[in-house]
C-alpha cells in the first residue's frame, strides 16, 4: 500500500486540511487529482508544507460537481487517467467532495479511485444531516468491499455520536480537528506531531 485516499462525507467537510496533517505527519506527497475552483487546494497545501505536492490532473476553474466544472470547459473527465503520479514513497490524495461525486455522466470519484491501490480514511464533519451523509457514504463503501484505515472529525466534539459512527463503521478515530482561527506552516507541524505516533500505529509502522 502506498497510497492513502482522504475522502469525506461532504464537500467543506475539511478534506485538505486532513490531507496536509497526513503528509506532513507521514512525510508523504500529497495529490488532489480533480480540483474545482480557484484559487486551487494544490495552492494552499503548497503553502503549508512546501514542494511535496503534486499538480491536479483536472484544474477546472468553477466551484461545482466535476462534471459541471469539466462540462463548462468542453473537458470529458475520463477515469482512465486519474492514475497517482510515479512516486517511491506514500502519497495521500485527497477526494473532490463526496465519494459519488460525479466525474462524468457514468462515473463517480469512487470509480476512479477504487482502482488505485489505497488506505481510506474518512472525514467527518458535524452539521445538521451530517450522520445520514456519512452513513450513506459507509453503506457506498461497504457495497464496493472498502473498509477504512480510520475516520478524522472536524469540529466540535460529540463523543457519544462518534462512538456510534465508529461503531458502525467497524473503524477507528485517527485524529481530532478543533477549529482554528488560522492555520499556518507551524500549527500544521504541531497538529501533525500529535497525529504521527496514532496514525505511524495504524499503518503498521
Amino acid at each position: 500500500m502506498k497510497n492513502i485516499v482522504i475522502a469525506g462525507i461532504n464537500t467543506g467537510v475539511g478534506k485538505t486540511v486532513v490531507a496536509t496533517l497526513f503528509a506532513k505527519a507521514l512525510q508523504a506527497h500529497y495529490w488532489k487529482p480533480v480540483q474545482c475552483g480557484i484559487p486551487s487546494d494544490y495552492d494552499w497545501v503548497k503553502s503549508q508544507i512546501g514542494e511535496d505536492c503534486y499538480p491536479s490532473k483536472f484544474l477546472l476553474k468553477t466551484p461545482c460537481s466535476p462534471h459541471l466544472a469539466a462540462c463548462n470547459e468542453n473537458i470529458q473527465i475520463d477515469v482512465n487517467q486519474l492514475r497517482p503520479p510515479q512516486h517511491d514513497g506514500l502519497l495521500i490524495i485527497e477526494g473532490t467532495g463526496g465519494i459519488l461525486s460525479p466525474l462524468n455522466e457514468t462515473k463517480t470519484w469512487i470509480d476512479a479511485a477504487i482502482q488505485w491501490d489505497a488506505a481510506w480514511v474518512l472525514v467527518h464533519r458535524h452539521y445538521l444531516g451530517s450522520l445520514n451523509h456519512c452513513l450513506l457514504t459507509l453503506e457506498a463503501l461497504k457495497q464496493r468491499n472498502i473498509s477504512l484505515l480510520g475516520m478524522v472529525f472536524n469540529g466540535e466534539a460529540d463523543a457519544e455520536t462518534e462512538q456510534m459512527l465508529l461503531k458502525k463503521a467497524d473503524s477507528q478515530c485517527l485524529g481530532r480537528l478543533v477549529w482554528e482561527k488560522e492555520l499556518n506552516p507551524l500549527k500544521i507541524s504541531k497538529i501533525a506531531h500529535t497525529w504521527k505516533p496514532v496514525l505511524q500505529k495504524a499503518l503498521g509502522s
